[in-house]
């Protein structure tokens, strides 16, 4: 078969399948009085059963919507953030390792935007109101770092890092009491 030939085959069975499916329908009584419908003839003198055309439907189009765009809010750009509790380089005694960290952030936070704590570089909570109670930290030093980040998760402003020392009473050597 040379290619030509292969090619005209392909699209008269192509055709073949797009074109819509017809058949007829034929009905029977049996002989215990039962109705059969069927697309296969059993006699010749039976006649199709006549059909009423298949129901369409026309969708009617869909008006288009003009998208405007959001006009953005008149958002102040933050001019200040820092740590205002606990102070830097402060040693911090508490055994639970429970810290209450304030933040100041000027202008107050805008829609969309959050306040993160960030202790030594990992995220640690959120905030809207500027409080945040860190649980069960390790003793040792800890750097404190607040952001506000946009709703796209990006960075708008940054404070200064605030390093603290949180001393907790050792397992292994529990404090002596003097007599």
């Amino acid at each position: 078969m040379n290619t030509l030939t292969r090619l005209l085959v392909l699209f008269a069975l192509a055709s073949a399948s797009a074109a819509p499916a017809v058949a007829e329908v034929y009905k029977r009584t049996n002989p215990d009085g039962s109705v059969e419908f069927t697309d296969v003839p059993s006699k010749q003198e039976e006649e199709p059963v006549p059909l009423n055309p298949t129901n369409t439907f026309e969708a009617p189009s869909a008006p288009l919507q003009q998208s405007t765009p959001k006009p953005k809010a008149s958002q102040e750009k933050y001019s200040a953030i820092s740590i205002t509790s606990p102070a830097n380089e402060a040693t911090i005694r508490d055994n639970t390792g429970a810290i209450t960290v304030n933040v100041s952030l000027t202008p107050a936070l805008q829609s969309g935007h959050k306040l993160v704590l960030l202790v030594d570089g990992s995220q640690k909570g959120e905030s809207t109101s500027g409080s945040f109670e860190l649980t069960n930290l390790d003793r040792g030093s800890h750097s404190l770092a607040a952001q506000v980040l946009d709703d796209a998760g990006k960075t708008v402003i940054s404070s200064t890092a605030v390093t603290i020392f949180l001393h907790r009473q050792s397992v292994i050597k529990p404090k002596r009491f003097v007599k």
